[in-house]
């Protein structure tokens, strides 16, 4: 893999998800004093989180928050990484990110559950559209080493422009599984064995003029609304490193607004 460059990088929002402010809609605000507050609607709220007291609450019936535009720039290198918690079992995929274009995302992120399994496991998915229109070309990265989408999960959304590369961590790990291949002839020695590799290369997203939504798709399928919380939401300017990545991923408490050392 090609390690992500850490020129240019720059805190551009954290929703903490602590304080709502009232108003129609309510909001709640930006840490980091760079983005602006995030709107709720549908009935968001705040519920217990996993960092200091709250999180944002949402019950999958429609709730969401957005902030009116991206706070990056989706086509150069950035950074996103949240806590994520389900409320509930889900039998159909639920998006926790979308930033969207006018048709499709430049990035979405979202739990998809294992057909036939109840017991909260799945995959993380990762989607990036390399152009705003029906026909455009959509890349997918999974990322499964978890247990149950009803813990506290940490998610972390890397791409570097420059490589062209995304990643997918999930509690700070980057899946890496490979299928058995003894022969060398590049197919897997089991044929329904499927590499899991939660990164990939050759990624192209476009730039997303749209707002940056917390709980539902682009398309704003009802039935993909996430019911659960989310916490501590940090963009960054930026490809973070994976040092830095497990800087956010492991530290719960006291973290400064800023963007976290690592090599």
């Amino acid at each position: 893999m090609t390690d992500p460059s850490k020129e240019d990088q720059a805190v551009e929002a954290l929703w903490k998800f602590e304080e709502v402010t009232p108003g129609v809609p309510a909001s709640t605000p930006d840490a980091a004093e760079r983005s602006g507050p995030m709107n709720l609607y549908g009935g968001a709220g705040l519920g217990p989180g996993q960092i200091d007291d709250s999180g944002l609450r949402l019950d999958g019936d429609r709730s969401y928050a957005e902030v009116p535009t991206v706070p990056v720039d989706t086509s150069s290198s950035f950074t996103v990484a949240a806590w994520v918690q389900a409320s509930e079992l889900s039998e159909r995929p639920v998006t926790v990110l979308s930033a969207p274009g006018n048709v499709r995302s430049a990035f979405e992120l979202r739990f998809l559950p294992t057909p036939g399994e109840l017991d909260g496991y799945g995959s993380w998915e990762l989607t990036f559209s390399e152009e705003d229109g029906a026909g455009a070309v959509t890349r997918r990265i999974t990322n499964g080493e978890f247990y149950d989408v009803r813990d506290w999960n940490h998610l972390t959304v890397v791409y570097n422009s420059r490589a062209e590369q995304a990643q997918l961590y999930v509690n700070g790990v980057l899946q890496a599984f490979r299928c058995a291949d003894d022969d060398g002839d590049g197919v897997p020695d089991d044929s329904t064995c499927r590499d899991q590799l939660a990164w990939a290369d050759d990624i192209r997203p476009f730039k997303a003029d749209g707002p940056l939504q917390v709980g539902r798709p682009t398309a704003d399928t009802e039935s993909e609304y996430f019911a659960g919380t989310v916490d501590d939401l940090w963009v960054f300017r930026g490809a973070l490193s994976p040092s830095q990545v497990q800087v956010i991923a492991n530290s719960w408490f006291g973290l400064p607004i800023e963007v976290p050392p690592g090599v």
